[in-house]
């Protein structure tokens, strides 16, 4: 895709990314909740109607089909893809009020090449293109530290990582702490912005990492399996995105080093 092409879908996708934003703050209407898979895996009204307003300005202004959360569906990958995820962070939007995103990525034939994710209520917009750079609020953001290893920084991931990785506990005390947002698309900007070091999580699906994958990338973080293998946005399963050292240290003291 040409660069400015690129650039012109990225301002779009902003401008509607932050027309969702304020229909999340403000969504005249009830909320409505109601539990999919489990009691803590819920969905509302105003997901669905976010998911709705994003599919519909998008398919609009660039005729490229939509994949979401919420229900939209695509038939094939092949070609342009959006990928959204409305609230990404639905108990945080219900129960705390904050640290829920809007997550939206452009993928080219499987691969993202066009990043937004908005931090709502923290007015953050997060955005990268392929080659082009990470960014947070139109400011660059600085590549992250390629030397510190996972002893000294912060890492991202919760009880059922820990309870289903015999090493992540060991792993955990010798780091300076772990904590917990409940929304993937936000931790692992975290990590891409240098204030957290690493995140690992076993199960995420392509709508709330895609958009978070590239902009980690870009800004100089590996991205990955948990056990070490390629990662493929379009397909569900774990995610190990982190600083370099960080990465290649986890990396072998969760997988690598003998029992």
């Amino acid at each position: 895709m040409e660069k400015p092409e690129l650039l012109k879908l990225l301002d779009y996708a902003v401008a509607t990314v932050k027309k969702a934003a304020a229909m999340a703050l403000e969504p005249g209407m009830e909320l409505n909740i109601t539990a999919k898979s489990s009691r803590n895996d819920l969905v509302t009204d105003v997901d669905k109607a976010i998911e709705q307003f994003i599919a519909n300005q998008l398919l609009e202004f660039s005729g490229y089909p939509v994949l979401g959360e919420e229900g939209h569906q695509v038939d094939s990958f092949e070609g342009r893809v959006w990928l959204v995820d409305p609230i990404d962070g639905t108990m945080n939007y219900i129960e705390t009020k904050r640290d829920y995103a809007i997550s939206l990525a452009l993928c080219e034939n499987g691969v993202p090449v066009l990043a937004v994710v908005q931090d709502v209520v923290a007015d953050k917009t997060y955005t990268a293109t392929l080659g082009g750079g990470a960014y947070c609020n139109d400011l660059p953001l600085e590549a992250v530290n390629s030397d510190i290893d996972y002893r000294q920084v912060v890492l991202l991931t919760d009880l059922k990582e820990i309870r289903a990785l015999p090493r992540l506990s060991q792993v955990l005390e010798e780091s300076r702490g772990h904590r917990r947002y409940g929304s993937a698309a936000l931790e692992m900007v975290e990590v891409a912005a240098g204030r957290a070091g690493g995140f690992i999580h076993l199960w995420v699906s392509p709508w709330d990492i895609a958009a978070a994958t590239l902009i980690c990338r870009e800004s100089g973080c590996l991205v990955s399996r948990v056990d070490g293998t390629s990662m493929d946005v379009l397909q569900k399963g774990s995610v190990l995105a982190a600083w370099p050292a960080v990465h290649s240290g986890l990396l072998y003291r969760l997988v690598q080093a003998p029992a």
